[in-house]
């Protein structure tokens, strides 16, 4: 064994030295699901939930959520909590329209 430079930083300590990789981490590199490689010009769009936000843009999305919400506020301010919101289609308009839900007593 050679003798041991004094007074060396610590990246000079470690040139030319590389790890050797452990059985763990080799195992975990081969569970990961491989991913092609990405181009950055081409952004893919983000996933989501629903197959009907397919034909609609994320702004369209996000435009007819906050819109139920204001919707959901509303009829919780008038004092309406339980009710059904019912989609039909008049033409090339969809209409929502929420029908209050009629509570029964159990004796």
């Amino acid at each position: 064994m050679g003798k041991i430079p004094k007074n060396l930083s610590d990246k000079d300590m470690f040139k030319g030295w590389k790890e050797e990789p452990t059985i763990e981490e080799t195992m975990l590199k081969a569970a990961e699901p491989k991913q092609a490689p990405r181009s950055q010009a081409k952004r893919a769009p983000e996933k989501r939930e629903g197959s009907y936000q397919t034909y609609l843009s994320q702004d369209a999305v996000d435009t007819m959520e906050k819109l139920l919400l204001e919707i959901k506020l509303d009829l919780y301010r008038q004092g309406v909590s339980d009710y059904h919101i019912n989609v039909r289609r008049d033409g090339n308009k969809i209409i929502l329209e929420h029908q209050t839900v009629e509570k029964t007593l159990k004796n």
